[in-house]
């Protein structure tokens, strides 16, 4: 029989309590996690659309699009539509949208710390490799 406390499922539950811990504590309540990825993922890809900027967070296509509306109405993200494709929404970080990114990334940075911190250093890479490896499932 399976230690309770040793299945993975149990580990990725107390792992996402204790993130989301962090997270209120570093970053606040004025950006959750997958919208900050959103905004970083514009950041990186300017303009890219919104299946893209999706594909980037890692967040389902009916989950992207509620919360572009979200990021629109609060001025934070500014959307159009693609000249050459009507159907395809094309997204820019506004300017409010950066400072806020820019304003949260210590506290982001922060989480990482700390979640990597019982780690030795050197573990780190490898732990984000795996980690990453199981979420791509």
């Amino acid at each position: 029989m399976l230690d309770a406390q040793r299945a993975i499922g149990y580990l990725i539950r107390v792992g996402q309590q204790v993130h989301t811990k962090l997270w209120s504590e570093h970053v606040g309540s004025e950006l959750t996690a997958p919208q900050y990825a959103v905004l970083d993922a514009l950041e990186l890809e300017p303009g890219a659309d919104q299946r893209t900027v999706g594909e980037l967070a890692s967040l389902d296509k009916a989950t992207m699009a509620e919360m572009v509306s979200r990021l629109v109405r609060r001025g934070l993200v500014q959307r159009r539509r693609d000249p050459s494709d009507g159907r395809r929404n094309l997204l820019s970080l506004s300017p409010a949208g950066q400072d806020l990114l820019h304003r949260s990334a210590a506290g982001v940075a922060e989480v990482q710390r700390l979640l990597l911190a019982p780690l030795a250093e050197e573990e780190h890479e490898a732990a984000l490799a795996l980690i990453g490896k199981a979420a791509r499932l």
